[in-house]
């Protein structure tokens, strides 16, 4: 679904609902509005009526919460392991963050045939779809502005190859991405 629908729809959710959002190629990708916080979020400033959780789940496993990390791994295993093709996601990805419905690329992809790792590319792009909206949602405070920004500039940081992956997954967990990553970004 498109950007602005998906927002809609996470923000129509109640707390203690579930949604399933996506199911492609046997995965789930769900979301649900919780009614507590979890322990990490309690000591700070955190609206839990904002509050969602992404839920994935695969054929044949439990289901679990991935984060932002799984998609920036994912990510850079697809741009190391075919340059070429890597680009061709890239840009995908660009277009879901201008609002773009993931799903748009599917049949793309199966043409394209990334080397997959994690998940089957779509869900990837599924699950990047939700943790920008995720930010746009719950960290309107923030100098990232709009706060989708925030892991986009760390893709387009992995997409340039200048760091070692670590040290990129690192900082994303503590600081913003570089500026020439989020602000006024070339494309």
């Amino acid at each position: 679904m498109k950007y602005q629908q998906l927002l809609e729809e996470i923000k129509n959710l109640k707390i203690g609902e579930r949604k399933e959002i996506y199911n492609e190629e046997g995965n789930k990708i769900i979301i649900f509005r919780p009614e507590k916080l979890g322990k990490s979020l309690k000591n700070k400033n955190y609206d839990i009526k904002r509050n969602f959780q992404i839920i994935l789940k695969k054929p044949n496993e439990k289901e679990f919460l991935p984060n932002h990390l799984r998609v920036l791994i994912e990510f850079n295993h697809k741009i190391k392991s075919d340059k070429d093709k890597g680009e061709e996601f890239y840009k995908m990805i660009e277009e879901i963050y201008a609002g773009e419905d993931p799903l748009k690329f599917k049949e793309i992809l199966k043409k394209l045939k990334l080397s997959e790792e994690l998940d089957p590319s779509i869900i990837t792009l599924c699950l990047i779809q939700l943790f920008m909206a995720e930010q746009d949602i719950n960290y309107t405070h923030g100098k990232v502005q709009p706060p989708r920004a925030f892991l986009m500039g760390y893709l387009r940081f992995i997409r340039k190859q200048e760091q070692n992956i670590d040290k990129i997954l690192w900082s994303s967990t503590r600081h913003p991405p570089k500026q020439e990553f989020w602000r006024d970004f070339p494309i």
